[in-house]
Formats: C-alpha cells, sequence, structure tokens
C-alpha cells in the first residue's frame, strides 16, 4: 500500500500532545543475587465468570472447563512486583462496517493454503479461524493476569493509540471502549480484525510494520503483543516506534518468554518428539530470518533507543488443570499452538513431512495434557509474561519527517531480497 493510499492522517491533532501519558501503576521490588527482579505470582479465580470454550481431548470431564472469559478483576498488587531499569460505555457501530474501519485493502493480501492451514505472505504463524480462536484464548490469559485494562500502562486522556499485529483486534477494541475519546488503530498483514460492531473509534489497517509508515510524534502508546519472532530487526522497529510516539508517550511489549521453556521440555520423556521440533524449530526460525525467543525484550534495546523509565515485570501462568486459574486457558492454547508454531517452518526450512509433523505435533499436545493432570510433575510447567515499557522523554526534540526508500539489503540472497532504508527530511 502506498504511503497515501487509504490514510487520512490528522498531523495538526496527531503531533498535538495534549495531557501527556503517566505510569501510575505503583510497585513492589524483589532482589535475586543483588539484581532487582520483577515477578508475578499467579492469584486463583473464582468461578463467575461466562464461558465459550469446550473440551480438550484426553481430560476429564470435569477439567474440561477451560474457558473464554471476559471483564476480570485486575491483578492485586500483592500479587505482582515491577522494577526500574536503571542506566465504560462504549460507543458501538452497529449498521455500518466501514464506520469502524479506515482502510482494509484487498489487494495487498496474499493469502496461502499450505499443508491445510491459511497462511498471508511468509508469516510462519496461520490465520485461520483455529488460530483466530486461539488468538482469543491468549487474550483471556492476559485478562487473567493483567485486569480488564489490557495494557500496564495507565495513560491520561490519550488521542491516539497505536496496535501493531493487532490480529483479532480485541486489545484494540478493549483499549477503545476504556478511552472513548481516543483513536486506536490496529495494523496487521491480514485481515482478520473485527470491522462490524466495534467501538465507532476503532480503525483496522493492513500494514506491515517492518516497512514502518507512521507519522512523527503522534502516539500516546504503541503496543505489541505475543508477536515473537515477527520481525527481522527489533531494534530498528524501537527506533520507529521512538519516532511516532509523542514525547511522554509509552511503548509496551507483551511477550511469553520461551527461553523460560526449558524446565518446561524436562518434564517430557526421552522419547517425546517435543525435543525435536522445538530444537528444529529454533533453527528454522533463524534461517527464516526472524529468530524466535526473548531477546527482543532485553531492557538495554529500549534504553538504546533513548526510551527513559524502561520497567520490566515478569508474570508466571502455571499450566495445570489443578486450580482455577488462567493456566486451564492458556493450556488449551498451548495444545493448539503446536502445530500453529511448527508447521510452516519445519517443513519449509527443516524438510520435515507435513504429516509427520502434524503427528508429531499431536503427540506432543497429548503429553502436554497428561503432565497438566499430573498433581506433581505439573508444577513445573511454567511460563512466563514478560512485559517491558518505556517513555519518550519529555524533552524529547520534535522528530523530522522521514520517507522511505527501498535498497538491496546487504545480506541479500540471490533473490534480489530489498529492505527499506529511513530518510531523514529536516
Amino acid at each position: 500500500m502506498s504511503p497515501d493510499e487509504g490514510r487520512h492522517f490528522d498531523t495538526t491533532n496527531c503531533n498535538d500532545s495534549g495531557s501527556q501519558s503517566s505510569q501510575g501503576i505503583t510497585s513492589e521490588q524483589t532482589k535475586s543475587a543483588g539484581v532487582p527482579i520483577a515477578t508475578t505470582s499467579m492469584p486463583g479465580m473464582d468461578e463467575k465468570n461466562d464461558a465459550m470454550g469446550g473440551d480438550v481431548e484426553g481430560m476429564a470431564e470435569d477439567d474440561a472447563d477451560m474457558q473464554s472469559m471476559y471483564h476480570y478483576p485486575p491483578v492485586s498488587s500483592s500479587h505482582r512486583t515491577e522494577m526500574p531499569y536503571l542506566e465504560e460505555e462504549s460507543f458501538t457501530a452497529n449498521s455500518d462496517p466501514a464506520a469502524s474501519t479506515r482502510s482494509l485493502w484487498a489487494h495487498d493480501l496474499d493469502y496461502r493454503e499450505i499443508h491445510g492451514r491459511l497462511y498471508c505472505r511468509d508469516y510462519y504463524m496461520p490465520i485461520d479461524e483455529i488460530e483466530q480462536m486461539r488468538s482469543s484464548l491468549n487474550h483471556q490469559v492476559f485478562l487473567h493476569l493483567l485486569g480488564p485494562e489490557s495494557s500496564t500502562v495507565v495513560l491520561e486522556s490519550p488521542s491516539h493509540i497505536l496496535d501493531v499485529g493487532t490480529g483479532t483486534g480485541e486489545w484494540a477494541i478493549r483499549m477503545a471502549e476504556r478511552y472513548p475519546d481516543c483513536e486506536i488503530v490496529g495494523t496487521d498483514i491480514a485481515a482478520v480484525a473485527e470491522t462490524s460492531r466495534v467501538p465507532i473509534n476503532v480503525f483496522f489497517e493492513i500494514e506491515d510494520a517492518e516497512d514502518w509508515d507512521r507519522p512523527p510524534d503522534c502516539y500516546d502508546l504503541i503496543h505489541f503483543r505475543a508477536m515473537e519472532g515477527a520481525f527481522r530487526n527489533w531494534k530498528a522497529l524501537y527506533n520507529h516506534v521512538f519516532y511516532s510516539l509523542k514525547p511522554g508517550g509509552w511503548i509496551e511489549i507483551q511477550d511469553f518468554d520461551t527461553d523460560s521453556l526449558q524446565k518446561f521440555t524436562e518434564q517430557f520423556g526421552a522419547d517425546s518428539p517435543v525435543h525435536a521440533l522445538l530444537a528444529d524449530l529454533a533453527v528454522a526460525a533463524e534461517k527464516a530470518g526472524r529468530p524466535r525467543g526473548s531477546k527482543h525484550m532485553n531492557p538495554r534495546f529500549f534504553i538504546d533507543a533513548g526510551f527513559v523509565d524502561v520497567r520490566a515485570t515478569e508474570y508466571a501462568i502455571p499450566i495445570t488443570v489443578a486450580e482455577k486459574s488462567a493456566g486451564k486457558i492458556w493450556l488449551v492454547s498451548c495444545l493448539d499452538s503446536i502445530e500453529a508454531l511448527c508447521l510452516r517452518l519445519l517443513t519449509e526450512h527443516m524438510g520435515w513431512d507435513p504429516e509427520e509433523c502434524k503427528a508429531a505435533c499431536e503427540q506432543a499436545a497429548r503429553e502436554m495434557v497428561e503432565l497438566a493432570k499430573d498433581p506433581e510433575k505439573s508444577k513445573s510447567l511454567v511460563v512466563k509474561l514478560s512485559v517491558v515499557v518505556g517513555r519518550k522523554p519529555l524533552d524529547a526534540p520534535k522528530s523530522c519527517p522521514r520517507t522511505m526508500t527501498r535498497s538491496i539489503s546487504p545480506e541479500a540472497n540471490d533473490d534480489d531480497t530489498t529492505i527499506m532504508e529511513d530518510t531523514t527530511i529536516c
């Protein structure tokens, strides 16, 4: 999509900082080996929530109430600690879907069916209905952990918020309900977001964030969630975000810490296919140019990009059916995520047979269910959610407009791969 096509940015309003955002969350600090660490435990949840989930094969009937839920109470501060890193009344469009959609340009889409799953362009995760349901389950896990606000950043009268990789758009919709006077833009490479019966201050756009095309000094908050392995160069992306935030605006990255999976996988038998799946998945992601892992959550990257008040928080998610918690919902999501994560990467980059890959993913999922049902072994089945935030300084100089020029990458292969370079015009 060309920079001007379908875009109607009000740069006058966008550059008006108005009331600056502020981080208003109190915190407790703990230390381990002299290093401040933010940790959070997952409190139990009550059973008042409505269910929209279903059964999980291999689980006892009374354990099959893994549910998709809404509007949880926020996590008590006694269960959450954070660290500074030093150095409802919503508007609804009931009739006209276009009223809640600024631009969804179908001609920019490149959907591909591969081994029975639907993908968009070269992105490794599927975008079909199964994956959209899994994304919705993940949204409920985030609500359990972060409360109904869905964000750890507290804003005062924001005017513009950007949700990168919005997917089904649930986070953007929730923020639009929370800030009805704020324009929320959700971007994604695929058109899977809801476009009807959503708040009228939500707009969804088709865009590849690696070809950054956002105005300068515009947003009060730019948000990323569950985007591990999505980008080739996170450092460059953080520079783009800094450029497009208002002075005082915030960046927020919410992602699962897959580096914490080592103890998780130790519970699987030596002959379990999960070991080969995860080992080859890491190699395949490197070959695809979008490595997985949690390196992009390194607070140093944010500081190097110019952010201040950088803070990291960790939330522990137990994967068990023994307690009423987000772990039940997270388990359902994990079962579906194995094939979603592995299928395209392993078949395209590691030579796996599609049917063998699917069978290995199914076996790994069954083993995970059995482990989750074991009262003792399930204690070590814990995945961490990491949240990193940073603020653009209030005294940051005004960003200069930039244009994007296409050039040959110095690491281009024989297929003449190209990258986008920034040109600053002051």
